[in-house]
């Protein structure tokens, strides 16, 4: 069974790119959409490095110079990247919870299919919401009470981008020194199926739930290389 129905979406699976190019990137596709130019879309991406990004409400964080902040569109806590998927979603406003309600649901399906038990949270907000991966809040999805991918967005008057980060593994020690990530509230892929899953793998899966054909590549170093014209 389809997750959702996901008709004249395009899904685009990139490479890993720098913090501001990541959010950059993010940025024109929305403007892309709301002046006509692209059509709704799903995009996938890593990190070259390790960052954080942080939400449209939050102050800067101090310790930027220790590593790469940048501010993100959406809204939400602080969120370490480098060692998960994160992905973005442009499209058009909803009313209410139905925003998010589809999205959510096609990323735990594509868990699923990988063999992770994963359910979206339905319960209170807990932990330190200004802090992603050290919280449990409404529409994260978790494994048995602990979080596997959490999401924020916008809402503008005529689109949503919707930002959502699915934690591959642990993030980095320097990360983790932070305070960003809280071993009991939350797991990884990596722990729960035993063994290390790559972008392409969790996009054929996300593929295989929705009935969208993955575009590789639009970076450089994308996860696939475009042969052909």
């Amino acid at each position: 069974m389809r997750a959702g129905d996901w008709r004249g979406y395009r899904l685009l699976v990139e490479g890993p790119g720098g913090a501001e190019e990541n959010m950059a990137r993010d940025e024109a596709l929305l403007a892309a959409y709301r002046a006509g130019e692209a059509p709704t879309t799903w995009r996938f991406y890593t990190w070259r490095e390790a960052a954080v990004t942080y939400g449209r409400a939050q102050e800067a964080p101090r310790w930027r110079s220790v590593v790469p902040a940048v501010p993100r569109l959406s809204g939400g806590g602080l969120v370490p990247h480098g060692a998960d998927f994160t992905y973005c979603v442009v499209r058009e406003r909803r009313q209410g919870l139905e925003n998010y309600e589809d999205i959510v649901a096609a990323v735990a399906a594509a868990l699923r299919d990988l063999g992770v038990p994963a359910a979206v949270w339905r319960g209170d907000a807990e932990g330190a919401v200004e802090r992603c991966f050290a919280s449990l809040a409404p529409f994260d999805v978790h494994v048995r009470g602990r979080k596997v991918a959490g999401c924020a967005q916008r809402r503008f008057k005529d689109a949503i981008l919707h930002h959502g980060s699915v934690a591959a593994d642990v993030p980095s020690p320097s990360l983790r020194r932070l305070g960003l990530w809280d071993d009991a509230r939350t797991t990884t892929l990596a722990e729960v199926v035993g063994r290390r899953v790559g972008l392409e793998e969790f996009a054929e899966a996300f593929a295989r739930v929705t009935g969208m054909e993955p575009i590789y590549g639009g970076v450089p170093g994308g996860v696939k290389a475009q042969t052909g014209p």
